[in-house]
C-alpha cells in the first residue's frame, strides 16, 4: 500500500515542476473524459508561478469562447443548473428523508408481518395494546386497498369491498373503539398493554 501523501508545497523545484506536470495532464485527461461522457462543455486553465506560464485546456481560443458564452448568459440562465452547497446539501436532504420513509414503512410492514404471525401461532386479539390493534387495523385497511385496485385494474368490474362487507370486515359502527371526535374511548389512545 502506497503512504499516504502529505498535501503541503514541495520544496524541490523540480520535484514541484514534475508533480504539477503529472498532476496537469492528470486533470486534462479527466476532463476529456467527462466532457465526452456528459456531453458538457469544460475549460481547465494552470497557472504556473514558478514560471509564469499559464497553461489551458482545450486551447486558449476554445476556453475564452466557454468563458463568453457563459458571461453571455442572464443571471437565471448562469444559476438555472448550478449547485450552491446549500441546494447541494437540500437536495442530498430530500433524497435521505425519501429513504428514510421507505425504510420506516418497510419496518412498519415487517412490525404487522410479525403481529399476524403471533396471533396466527396463539397470540390472543385480547392481548394486543389499543396501538396494536389501531396499528393492525390501518395495515389491512391499506393491504385491502392495494388489492382491490390491483383487482380493479386486473378485473375491472370485480371490487373486494362488497365480500368485504358482506363477511362484516367493512363496518362503520365501530363505536365502542371510537368517539365522535375520532379519539379511542379507552384511556385517551394510550395502550392498554
Amino acid at each position: 500500500m502506497a503512504p499516504k501523501l502529505k498535501f503541503a508545497l514541495i520544496k524541490d523545484r523540480k520535484k514541484r515542476q514534475a508533480t504539477c506536470q503529472r498532476r496537469m495532464k492528470g486533470l486534462m485527461k479527466k476532463a476529456e473524459e467527462l466532457t465526452i461522457l456528459s456531453g458538457a462543455s469544460a475549460c481547465l486553465t494552470f497557472f504556473n508561478r514558478d514560471d509564469g506560464k499559464l497553461v489551458v485546456w482545450p486551447s486558449q481560443e476554445k476556453a475564452q469562447s466557454l468563458i463568453d458564452r457563459f458571461n453571455a448568459l442572464s443571471e437565471t440562465e448562469r444559476n438555472e443548473n448550478a449547485y450552491d452547497p446549500e441546494s447541494y446539501i437540500e437536495t442530498n436532504i430530500k433524497k435521505i428523508e425519501k429513504r428514510l420513509e421507505y425504510s420506516r414503512k418497510a419496518v412498519e410492514e415487517l412490525e404487522m408481518d410479525h403481529l399476524m404471525l403471533q396471533i396466527q401461532n396463539g397470540r390472543m386479539l385480547a392481548d394486543l395494546s389499543q396501538t396494536e390493534v389501531e396499528k393492525l387495523k390501518s395495515y389491512a385497511s391499506k393491504k385491502i386497498t392495494c388489492l382491490d385496485r390491483e383487482l380493479r385494474t386486473q378485473h375491472p368490474n370485480t371490487s373486494v369491498e362488497p365480500f368485504l362487507e358482506d363477511e362484516g370486515f367493512l363496518n362503520d359502527d365501530d363505536e365502542d373503539m371510537e368517539t365522535s371526535d375520532g379519539e379511542s374511548s379507552e384511556s385517551d389512545g394510550a395502550d392498554n398493554a
